[in-house]
C-alpha cells in the first residue's frame, strides 16, 4: 500500500487550486459503509473524459477512487467515454446518468508581434448542448461538476440551456468560512446553519434515512443560482463572489441567493450542478503545512451520503 501510494504521489505530483500550487496526495482508506441496492440496481453511468475534464488523465480517475467505489458497490454499471457527446452516445437505453466532472473551457492563444491574449472557447458544441438537453428531458439524469476561475466557465452553454445563472470566481463569507487564510470559500455546511436544504426531494425521498447527512464539507467552489427550490446547498446570506484581477484589486459581488449545489426537475429527467469539484474525491491537500481532507473523506462530514442520494434521485432509485 505504501508504494502504490507514493506512486500515486508522483503521479499526481502538486496540483493548482485558488491558493495557488499545493501538494498533493491520495486517500487510500476512507471506505463508506451503506446498504446497497445492487441486487435491483440495473442503471447505467456514463462519465465523460473527451472534454478536458479530470477524467481526461488517469490520475484524475484515481483522486475519486472512493466515489467509483461508492458508485460500483450500489450497482450502478460504469463506463468512460471519450466520444462525443450527441444523440448516438447519449442513447436512453445505454445511459441513464451523464457525468461531467469539470468542464474548463478551451484555451486558444491568440499572438502577434506585440500582443499576447488568452481566448476561453467552451469545449461543448452546439449540437452537444442540445444533445444533452433533450437526453435529459426525455428521462435521463446529468450530473455536472463546474470548473474555476478563469477558464471555469466550459459548460456556459449547457447552463444557459438549462436557466442557470452561473458566477464564476470564488464564493465566500467570512462568518461561516473555517479554513484559516485565504478568501476561498471553505464551508462545514448543516440544517443548522441552514446552508444543507433537507427539504430537497434528494433527501426527502431518500430510501434509507442514514445516508442523510448531517454535515457538508464544501471546499472552494463557484456560485449558481435558478430557482430557490431548487438549492441542495446554499451560500450563507451575504456571500461574497470574487474573482482575482491583474490589478490587485479583486472584483467582486454580493448576494444572499448564491447555491453551491442545486437539483431540479427538466422534462422527465433530472439535473445536479455542483460548484465544488473536490467535493466527492479522494485527495488530502497540504496548505501552509496543514493536511486539509478534500473531500470525501473528510471525518468532520458525511459527503458519501451526499453523493449516494444525488445518484439514486438522479437515477429514479428512490
Amino acid at each position: 500500500m505504501k508504494l502504490a501510494l507514493a506512486l500515486l504521489i508522483i503521479l499526481i505530483g502538486n496540483l493548482t487550486f485558488a491558493q495557488g500550487t499545493v501538494e498533493a496526495e491520495i486517500d487510500t482508506t476512507y471506505n463508506y459503509q451503506f446498504k446497497s441496492i445492487k441486487k435491483i440496481n440495473k442503471k447505467k453511468i456514463l462519465v465523460d473524459k473527451g472534454h478536458n475534464t479530470i477524467y481526461s488523465n488517469e490520475s484524475g480517475v484515481v483522486t475519486a477512487r472512493e466515489m467509483f467505489r461508492i458508485i460500483k458497490e450500489d450497482g450502478y454499471a460504469l463506463k468512460f467515454t471519450d466520444e462525443k457527446l450527441n444523440a448516438e452516445t447519449l442513447k436512453s437505453e445505454s445511459t441513464d446518468l451523464l457525468v461531467l466532472h469539470g468542464m474548463p473551457n478551451n484555451k486558444i492563444k491568440l499572438k502577434t508581434d506585440s500582443l499576447t491574449e488568452i481566448l476561453y472557447v467552451s469545449p461543448l458544441t452546439n449540437e452537444e448542448v442540445e444533445s444533452i438537453g433533450k437526453f435529459v428531458f426525455n428521462g435521463g439524469g446529468l450530473l455536472l461538476f463546474l470548473s474555476h476561475f478563469p477558464n471555469g466557465s466550459g459548460a456556459l452553454p449547457l447552463l444557459e440551456a438549462f436557466n442557470v445563472k452561473f458566477r464564476d470566481g470564488y464564493a465566500n463569507q467570512h462568518q461561516f468560512h473555517t479554513s484559516k487564510g485565504g478568501k476561498c470559500g471553505h464551508f462545514l455546511m448543516n440544517s443548522d446553519n441552514q446552508m444543507v436544504n433537507l427539504n430537497h426531494e434528494i433527501f426527502r425521498s431518500a430510501i434509507d434515512s442514514s445516508t442523510i447527512p448531517e454535515n457538508i464539507r464544501f471546499y472552494c467552489g463557484a456560485a449558481v443560482f435558478r430557482n430557490p427550490e431548487d438549492v441542495i446547498l446554499g451560500f450563507p446570506n451575504n456571500t461574497i463572489n470574487y474573482t482575482p484581477t491583474d490589478e490587485g484589486i479583486d472584483a467582486e459581488e454580493m448576494s444572499s441567493s448564491y447555491a453551491g449545489m442545486i437539483g431540479f426537475k427538466y422534462g422527465l429527467g433530472r439535473v445536479i450542478i455542483c460548484t465544488d469539484q473536490g467535493i466527492f474525491r479522494s485527495l488530502d491537500l497540504f496548505i501552509n503545512g496543514e493536511k486539509i481532507p478534500v473531500t470525501i473523506h473528510d471525518p468532520n462530514s458525511e459527503n458519501a451520503g451526499l453523493l449516494l442520494n444525488s445518484l439514486r434521485w438522479l437515477t429514479k432509485n428512490q
